[in-house]
């Protein structure tokens, strides 16, 4: 039934090319003109539909309807044309036909042209192209606002540097004193706080949803060198929060409002648990608080935010003690300057995950 379908198909697409081509012919006759292209187009796409060599015979349909009008057909008649464009989309047709192999792909394909390449193109010039490609998506990615934070490695200024520096100033000796050996760093931007942790020998999974930010931060990653810093490409939800690697120490820094504002706040709150239980030693957060609009549905953090924020954390994440590390520079939404409090939720006991 298939078959005769595609028969039926190919015979409607011949009588259709016949009719338009003779009617251009018709149209023509008394001022010839070669008219490629209007020629040309019905052609390929008449053999792309019928994908069948016998569709080269239209033509001579095409010149004997003509021949029903006119006596004569014109030497400027485009039959090179015509017969082109046929066997074009003939052979176009026949190939995407053509059924999508099941066995593995060959290991070694365009050997010859690789040869040749190899003696005109270096390894180093196709590293040299690859960086400069690197730097024109940065400079994409990072337009009109560069970076929001201060990576090691990048040319550009950020807009966050004074609160990020002052964030990991607080942060570290706790991780020191908590002795991380490991860290995932949730919402991670562009990098700043992975590559600090790798800085000082800790392996880290930055984990971000952002396509600019997470190019930005594998460009980071390569320039630094920073070979115990891996990326993963990552939105964090209700339904896969729990799939998240557990750590010594897990940063939650400026996410948890968005989760609130996307999943609302008791799904939030869910979230927060799923990470807690994979953070082994110490979890860092902060959030966006009162300078927040209405639209992220923030509750009502009262009688302040330090002290809703505080109870809030000890309530979510048991068996903790939670530290507060300071107010730091952060922006509102409309980008006016803000602070926002700094927590170590970290573990009172020993945990194994």
């Amino acid at each position: 039934m298939a078959e005769n379908r595609g028969i039926a198909a190919s015979a409607g697409m011949a009588l259709v090319y016949l009719a338009s081509l003779s009617i251009v012919f018709a149209q023509e006759a008394e001022r010839p003109s070669p008219l490629l292209l209007a020629v040309f187009a019905p052609a390929v796409l008449a053999g792309l539909l019928i994908r069948r060599f016998w569709a080269l015979g239209l033509s001579v349909g095409v010149v004997a309807v003509f021949l029903m009008w006119f006596s004569v057909v014109d030497e400027d008649a485009p039959l090179v044309a015509m017969l082109g464009g046929l066997l074009l989309g003939i052979a176009a047709g026949r190939v995407a036909q053509r059924p999508i192999a099941t066995g593995d792909a060959p290991a070694h394909r365009w050997g010859l042209v690789k040869r040749l390449m190899r003696r005109v193109v270096s390894k180093q010039t196709f590293e040299a192209l690859d960086d400069l490609l690197d730097r024109l998506r940065f400079r994409i990615d990072t337009l009109p606002n560069g970076l929001y934070q201060p990576v090691r490695g990048l040319p550009v200024r950020a807009s966050r540097t004074t609160g990020s520096e002052s964030r990991w100033s607080a942060m570290l000796p706790v991780i020191q004193d908590q002795r991380v050996s490991s860290a995932v760093d949730i919402g991670a931007c562009e990098g700043y706080f992975s590559l600090e942790l790798a800085a000082v020998g800790i392996p880290t999974i930055a984990i971000e949803s952002s396509p600019s930010n997470y190019r930005t931060a594998l460009l980071a990653v390569r320039r630094n060198g920073a070979r115990n810093v891996g990326v993963l490409a990552m939105e964090v939800t209700p339904e896969n929060a729990f799939t998240l690697p557990a750590a010594d120490c897990i940063l939650c820094l400026s996410i948890w409002h968005h989760f609130v504002r996307s999943y609302g706040l008791n799904q939030a709150t869910a979230m927060l648990e799923s990470i807690w239980l994979q953070t082994r030693k110490v979890l860092f957060f902060d959030t966006g608080e009162t300078e927040m609009t209405p639209d992220y549905a923030l509750p009502a953090m009262t009688p302040d935010p330090r002290s809703w924020l505080a109870d809030y954390l000890g309530q979510t994440c048991a068996g903790s003690r939670v530290q507060h590390l300071g107010a730091h520079r952060a922006f509102d939404p409309s980008g006016d300057p803000c602070e926002r409090n700094l927590f170590a939720v970290i573990r009172a006991g020993e945990v194994s995950l």
